[in-house]
């Protein structure tokens, strides 16, 4: 008896019990459509958290200066870290070659306002490579420039949403605003930006010279700055810079070898690895959750199967006397359990893609769907099948032909 003409019997036996053939694939329909939707929104919160970090620049390398914990060290004797200065941004720039472009950063938060409205917002103080550093683009007007900074110019560019709160949709470009009643003139707006990492939004930020913020708002704090932003020309680049720079900074700053830094090096890849590494043990935790559905879902099958073995025992019977061997009665129940899994298995996956979809109209979450997710789930349904459609198998593989034909 061939493979084509057992499965023709084991779906036919399948249409004589509709009703119950449905109640018992939905275990595997729900196993099925719980893994292919919880993995897609699992992917999906991953690739939200990777745009975001990227979002901070391209090829990001971001320096500041740290505390440092207290332990058994000579450090704790000298308490403060020392800080990253002006001087570092020429010496990363000389040191390292592979730096595409580097600035100055300091950072407040300062109420801004012009005659009628005013904002809460931060204020980004860096050189002319500010804005190609942390990937920001102008909508309107011009960026700061080198001269601006030598002038030390009271000129400012501002986000998207600071531009709407304080002008609306008037031209912001050539007006001014003041901060600590000091004017300061609007040269630039930039686009908004969707994807960003942290809780502050950016398109609430403005961006000054860190010239003539030093001179205007930050006054009496020396070279200090509070950090330092780089851009690396390629992706590659990155860990050989980040050990340049940590090598530089211990250097400079006289620490031992048992001491610890005094700064943070955070760069983009690292992050981005470090979300991915997070984001495979929330997928695993939620597969392994989907896949107890679907055990369940198997122990539903295995059960039914044996009730089938029992119902049909004296067809057993009958196809053992016409010559069924116990490997073709193996193979049939096998079949039928697979079967059985295969149709949920089918209805599982359609439900699987589209419910994530669905879902993600009323949330916006984002939905990846991976094709090889598709494949695992044709996989699991197959070993359901074989697994909790064995022992009733061979259970009626092992019938006595001629106890199975007197069974009434």
């Amino acid at each position: 008896m061939n493979t084509k003409l057992l499965i023709k019997i084991s779906l036919q036996n399948l249409k004589k019990h509709k009703g119950r053939s449905f109640l018992t694939i939905l275990g595997i329909i729900v196993g099925i459509a719980s893994i292919i939707s919880t993995l897609a929104i699992g992917y999906g919160a991953e690739e939200k958290i990777k745009r975001k970090i990227l979002g901070m620049g391209k090829n990001y390398i971001f320096i500041h200066p740290s505390g440092i914990s207290e332990g058994k060290t000579k450090f704790k004797i000298r308490k403060i870290a020392r800080p990253i200065v002006m001087q570092d941004v020429e010496i990363f720039k000389r040191q390292c070659s592979q730096i595409k472009k580097i600035t100055p950063t300091m950072f407040c938060r300062e109420i801004i306002r012009t005659k009628k409205n005013n904002v809460l917002v931060d204020i980004k103080c860096g050189n002319e490579h500010y804005l190609d550093v942390i990937k920001r683009k102008i909508k309107k007007g011009n960026f700061f420039s080198q001269y601006h900074l030598k002038k030390n110019s009271k000129v400012v560019v501002l986000g998207n949403t600071t531009t709407k709160e304080l002008f609306g949709k008037l031209n912001p470009i050539g007006k001014t605003i003041a901060i600590r009643n000091i004017t300061f003139k609007v040269i630039g707006t930039v686009k908004k930006i969707k994807n960003y990492f942290g809780e502050s939004d950016p398109n609430l930020d403005i961006y000054m010279p860190i010239t003539t913020a030093k001179k205007q708002i930050f006054k009496n704090c020396n070279q200090s700055i509070h950090g330092i932003a780089i851009s690396a020309k390629k992706k590659n680049y990155i860990p050989e810079i980040t050990k340049k720079l940590k090598t530089i900074l211990r250097f400079k700053h006289r620490l031992t070898n048992d001491e610890p830094n005094d700064f943070t090096i955070c760069d983009q890849q690292a992050m981005i690895n470090a979300a991915k590494s997070s984001s495979n043990v929330l997928n695993l935790l939620l597969f392994i959750i989907a896949a107890i559905s679907l055990i369940v879902g198997g122990i539903g099958v295995m059960n039914i199967m044996l009730v089938s073995v029992f119902e049909r025992t004296k067809e057993i019977g009958i196809r053992m006397a016409l010559g069924a061997t116990k490997s073709i009665i193996l193979k049939q129940f096998i079949l039928e359990s697979i079967t059985l899994c295969f149709i949920g298995g089918i209805i599982g996956i359609f439900l699987g893609i589209i419910t994530p979809h669905i879902v993600s109209i009323f949330t916006g979450w984002i939905v990846v769907l991976k094709t090889f997710t598709i494949f695992l789930a044709f996989f699991v349904t197959f070993i359901i099948g074989i697994i909790f459609g064995y022992y009733p198998s061979l259970k009626a593989s092992k019938l006595n032909p001629i106890e199975a034909l007197q069974d009434n």
